[in-house]
């Protein structure tokens, strides 16, 4: 990265899930750790300030045109959840990267999950094998899964 903008584009495309998997391996490096919750809360910080600022203006319109049939701030509303859903993802990511550093687990949360995953089916199948039990139609799609074969 070159320049810190540039950094927290990227933390903010990765919070709505739409940086490259280049900037999302970039990120969760170890020597980025420190950098990127920095901008997290950064950002955290800055959208919750946004938020308290629109629940004030919000409140205005409403007392202020509390005779309308429609929401008056309704547009506001909308954005004031938008907000909320962003500030929510941003959190998540502040919580990946804290466990990251302090467990010092591996960069890509998904490879863990696709490794027990992994580790959980071969566990069943060599269960099932010790314990003699004839495999179901699931356990037959799972064991091929194993070997990239999708039959679900």
């Amino acid at each position: 990265m070159s320049t810190l903008k540039d950094f927290e584009i990227v933390v903010s495309e990765d919070i709505k899930n739409k940086a490259s998997q280049q900037d999302r391996d970039l990120l969760r490096l170890p020597e980025n750790h420190e950098r990127w919750r920095e901008c997290l809360v950064n950002i955290i910080e800055t959208v919750s300030f946004k938020i308290s600022e629109l629940d004030t203006e919000i409140s205005a319109i409403r007392s202020s045109y509390s005779d309308f049939i429609t929401d008056p701030a309704a547009g506001l509303e909308d954005q004031r959840e938008k907000s909320k859903r962003f500030r929510f993802y941003a959190e998540k990511r502040l919580a990946e990267v804290d466990r990251l550093m302090a467990l010092g687990q591996p960069a890509d949360p998904s490879l863990s999950l696709a490794t027990f995953l992994r580790d959980a089916i071969i566990a069943h199948k060599r269960w099932h094998e010790d314990h003699g039990l004839v495999n179901s139609e699931g356990d037959d799609c799972l064991y091929a899964a194993l070997d990239g074969v999708w039959k679900f």
